[in-house]
């Protein structure tokens, strides 16, 4: 069974599609990252399979369940980190973390166990007693990182996971990803990060004008557009106006 299956999924915002005509599959263990320009329809493509909008046509399917059927359910099975990571600013990084693990039936003693071992992961034990209110952007996105892997989900949303991130944080965050897929889960990542996507992804997917126009993994990609540098295959592939999804 498609961890993720997308079935010509479309998104209007008053006259203008903001997506269009979206066909994607994704399987168990696999990395798919999302690149494109600003405005290219990234950030909302990632909204709709999260749930927090809801498309104008299409379907989404998250492990045999119809997201617009049964949400609850089906969100149930994903973890999400938008591009502006939020945190009540007058709860602690772990008031958070223990608030989100509520929503998501996470005990003791698991969640003790777990939490113990993001906090060391993610070295946000020195401040997490602290309210988020003095939080740096970085900080926060720690703190997010670490609530979404509390709940161990098998669908991993994230939206620019390196923005306000420190070098030995980011190597810690892709370590993270990297594991993750080893043990199944299915992540898809919008990024503007273009060395990340070549480290990383298993697949990769070029979006522009709400078109999703190329889908393939570093080889794919290089031939079609006959280029090598991961900057040049981008530029070619996100300027072409032609759709060729494999």
């Amino acid at each position: 069974m498609n961890r993720l299956v997308i079935k010509n999924l479309r998104k209007k915002f008053n006259n203008v599609w903001a997506l269009e005509s979206l066909n994607l599959e994704l399987n168990q263990g696999e990395i798919f990252v999302l690149l494109g320009p600003n405005g290219a329809g990234k950030t909302t493509t990632l909204k709709l399979i999260a749930g927090l909008l809801r498309p104008t046509e299409g379907e989404i399917t998250i492990e045999g369940i119809d997201l617009s059927e049964d949400p609850i359910k089906a969100k149930s099975f994903i973890g999400y980190v938008p591009d502006e990571p939020f945190i009540y600013n007058k709860l602690t990084g772990r008031e958070f973390i223990n608030f989100v693990a509520g929503i998501y039936n996470v005990r003791n003693p698991d969640y003790e166990t777990r939490l113990a071992e993001l906090m060391d992961i993610l070295d946000i034990g020195p401040w997490i007693d602290e309210l988020s209110e003095s939080y740096s952007h970085g900080m926060k996105q720690r703190v997010i990182m670490c609530q979404l892997l509390m709940h161990n989900p098998d669908l991993v949303l994230i939206d620019e996971p390196l923005v306000g991130l420190d070098p030995k944080t980011s190597k810690t965050v892709r370590e993270i990803f990297v594991k993750l897929k080893d043990e199944g889960k299915t992540l898809f990542i919008s990024t503007h990060t273009l060395s990340f996507a070549r480290e990383i992804a298993t697949k990769i997917g070029i979006i522009n004008r709400g078109e999703l126009k190329f889908i393939g993994d570093m080889e794919e990609l290089s031939r079609i557009s006959g280029k090598k540098d991961i900057e040049d295959i981008y530029l070619k592939l996100s300027d072409d106006n032609g759709i060729v999804q494999r």
